[in-house]
Parts: structure tokens; C-alpha cells; sequence
């Protein structure tokens, strides 16, 4: 999963001014690299960065966000590797990442069943991508990259099965098509009860 790269035309207002400003008709290229948050500071930082933005964008984003949980969930993933990860899209350059460079993230953990004993379960809780690249063909890619990086964790840490949570309650039909197309069915569902007032 380390080192992973992919080269998508990246389509963007910003990118399409500098190519006329230079002239330039061949499209911009950005590579993406796939790897774990490292832990550091940088990582930590892009990474709540991420999740605010994504969480703006769910039906939950009237419950104010929190830093304090979104760094405990960081520092559990990337200090416990043996149940926890976090896959990192980042730009396939040789820097420290800036803090609004992370492409986009998926978190996955690995756990007994409730129920059950000996046999691990791996669950993609999240896949953020940045807002900035909906409805790019870069997108759609940083969005495939986690999830195959999430399979190979789930392989390697010897999970029995991979389970994907969706309950952002946006996009659910897009969500669905993109999971199907990736080989993925449905075993269940979330459902939410908004017409009621608790």
C-alpha cells in the first residue's frame, strides 16, 4: 500500500487558469500516493481538517464538530496498527503534507464480531475525499485507491470480513453505486427515523 502512485488529469478552475495563462494545452497531472498516517503533527492536522470539512456535508452537521475527538480517533488509529487504520490519499510529491493537502482518508478497524470470538471483521467507518475534487475524474480515483488499500489492511491484519459503514445520509444512491462497482453488496442498512423529535 506504501508508495502506491496514480497520475489523473486533475480538472479544477485554478488548474484550468494556469494552463491559459501558460499556454499550455496538455491537461495537469497530479500523482496520489496511498499510505497510513504517520502520526505526525502534519498528518493529525490535514486530517481533522478533512473530517470537519466531510462532516459539513452530512446530515449530522447541525452536531457541532469536535477536534478533541476527531485527534483521539487519529492518535488511536495510527498508535494502535494492529486493529486500527488510517489510509491517507495524499499528493504523490516528497513533502511534509500541507495541512489542506489530504486528498481524502478512510479509517478502518479491526474487532471481533459482538458476539462471536477468534475470527476479526474489518469495518470501513469512514471514506472522506475533499470537496474539492467531487465530481472530478481525479476524484472518483482518490476515492478507489483507500478502498483498495482497505482491503489489502483487512487481508493483512487476517480479517474474515470486510463491512462498510454509510450514514453521512447524502448522496446514499451515489454512495450504493460506487460500493456495487467496486464489488461490494448489501448484507443491511442504516435507517434514521428524521420525522421523529427526541
Amino acid at each position: 500500500m506504501t508508495g502506491e502512485r496514480v497520475s489523473n488529469e486533475m480538472k479544477t478552475p485554478a488548474d484550468a487558469a494556469a494552463r491559459k495563462a501558460s499556454g499550455a494545452d496538455a491537461p495537469l497531472r497530479t500523482s496520489v500516493k496511498i499510505r497510513l498516517a504517520d502520526g505526525s503533527d502534519a498528518d493529525c492536522l490535514a486530517g481533522v481538517l478533512l473530517a470537519r470539512e466531510a462532516h459539513g456535508r452530512t446530515i449530522f452537521r447541525d452536531i457541532p464538530f469536535s477536534d478533541d475527538k476527531a485527534r483521539a480517533i487519529f492518535d488511536k488509529a495510527t498508535g494502535q496498527r494492529d486493529r486500527f487504520g488510517l489510509i491517507y490519499a495524499v499528493p504523490g510529491v516528497d513533502e511534509p503534507l500541507a495541512e489542506d493537502g489530504l486528498l481524502g482518508f478512510a479509517s478502518v478497524q479491526a474487532g471481533e464480531h459482538f458476539l462471536g470470538t477468534g475470527t476479526l471483521i474489518a469495518t470501513e467507518q469512514t471514506l472522506n475525499i475533499s470537496q474539492n475534487l467531487s465530481g472530478t475524474l481525479l476524484g472518483g480515483k482518490v476515492a478507489l485507491r483507500p478502498v483498495q488499500a482497505v482491503r489489502q489492511l483487512a487481508k493483512e491484519r487476517g480479517c474474515a470480513h470486510l463491512l462498510v459503514h454509510v450514514t453521512n445520509g447524502e448522496n446514499a444512491e451515489d454512495a450504493d453505486r460506487f460500493f456495487r462497482r467496486c464489488g461490494m453488496v448489501t448484507v443491511g442498512g442504516n435507517y434514521s427515523d428524521l420525522s421523529a423529535e427526541f
